[in-house]
């Protein structure tokens, strides 16, 4: 207590469960140099110290790279490598694996047990509970209303019996897509992909693939270098972000990038008030959706004052309350128990207006539950996953 919060930060290392909230350089080299920076390290040392975080992480190859270009995968190994450079006694990891692929997961586990194992205390707050356990924690501390509890309170309701639908018309088309940051690789190669009517569709891939960068183009945030899309037949190269929104619902990787009203209530409001809905379906519309996502109570609160699960399902709410007809969900799971996962997709499947789900993940066991097609991105191409059994 009797610490400044400057003298704390050099002893206790904390990655913030959303990573974006903590990287504040423009490039990778200088994210992970700031905090040596701001010991006061001489130049040689700073950069010794961001090259064996860098090679700890795997993550050197990104050293030239713009923090904006990332994936949330990446950033969050640059977050974490930016608080090893800065050699704490302990660290706070606040759901470090949320958007790791599985080898990178593992692989922070390994490198965190093996920082243990050489005397660096380490705290993990987590949900993927095998991948953390795989490290064999000297403690396992569970929490449920506030208090410790011996073992995990009730296992999840088991997945939902879910027929297999018979696909309709198309909602989204693309065809030959090519799109890159760079003179690099292209992220997207030559992609053809048609969402139908009906269809719960899986994206897998590692860590910068490009999953995000497709649920973009789809968006309209990011337009093909080549190739075409169709939303509803119309060629969305001639429709606005704001008219593909009548259609297409995105929810972003991280919430923080979406939400920026004083309450949720005006959070919610937004995107059917801009749509031209009258007051009073607005006020259903909201009401709804606050519904579906277990969010009715806290409507007249600060949508920052919720957890980063609690603000995922305010994304998903501000998409629901626009009558959305695609929704495309960028890593739904991270930041949210398994509980909280099943309520969330049983809301969307519930939902009058949502016709069809896209959906980016690592956890193949959540999209061989919930999708009917899976599909995996490599390489800049799209490739089909083998069918998922019927459920």
């Amino acid at each position: 207590a009797s610490l400044s919060l400057a003298a704390l930060g050099q002893r206790i290392g904390t990655v913030l469960q959303d990573p974006e909230k903590q990287i504040v350089a423009a490039d990778v080299l200088g994210e992970i140099a700031f905090g040596p920076e701001n010991l006061g390290l001489p130049r040689d040392e700073i950069l010794r110290r961001v090259h064996t975080a860098a090679d700890q992480l795997g993550i050197r190859r990104l050293l030239g790279r713009s923090t904006v270009a990332l994936s949330g995968g990446e950033k969050q190994r640059v977050a974490l490598a930016g608080i090893l450079a800065m050699q704490p006694a302990a660290l706070l990891l606040d759901e470090p694996l949320a958007s790791l692929d599985p080898d990178a997961a593992r692989s922070v586990m390994a490198l965190l047990r093996s920082l243990a194992d050489a005397g660096t205390a380490v705290v993990v707050v987590e949900h993927r509970l095998s991948a953390v356990r795989a490290a064999q924690p000297e403690q396992v501390v569970h929490l449920h209303d506030g208090r410790v509890v011996a073992a995990p309170p009730e296992s999840p309701p088991p997945p939902p019996t879910r027929p297999r639908r018979t696909p309709g018309a198309p909602i989204v088309e693309l065809r030959g897509v090519r799109f890159g940051y760079g003179p690099q690789q292209p992220v997207l190669d030559g992609v053809d992909l048609t969402i139908r009517t009906g269809e719960r569709i899986a994206l897998l891939g590692a860590n910068g693939s490009g999953k995000s960068t497709l649920c973009r183009h789809l968006i309209g945030l990011l337009r093909p270098h080549s190739g075409q899309i169709r939303i509803d037949g119309h060629d969305a190269g001639a429709l606005t972000v704001a008219e593909i929104a009548r259609t297409v619902g995105y929810v972003f990787q991280s919430p923080g990038a979406m939400l920026f009203a004083h309450t949720l209530r005006e959070e919610l409001a937004f995107g059917p008030r801009n749509l031209g809905y009258p007051s009073a379906r607005i006020d259903q519309l909201v009401a709804r959706a606050a519904d579906a996502m277990g969010l009715s109570d806290r409507l007249d609160e600060s949508p920052f004052a919720l957890s980063f699960g609690g603000q995922k399902r305010a994304s998903v709410a501000a998409a629901l309350a626009m009558g959305t007809r695609l929704l495309v969900l960028d890593e739904p799971t991270a930041g949210q128990d398994p509980a909280s996962v099943q309520r969330l997709m049983r809301a969307i499947d519930a939902a009058e207006s949502v016709e069809a789900v896209l959906f980016t993940t690592h956890d193949l066991d959540f999209a061989y539950t919930w999708a009917d097609r899976v599909l995996i991105l490599r390489e800049g191409m799209l490739s089909a996953h083998p069918s998922p059994p019927a459920r």
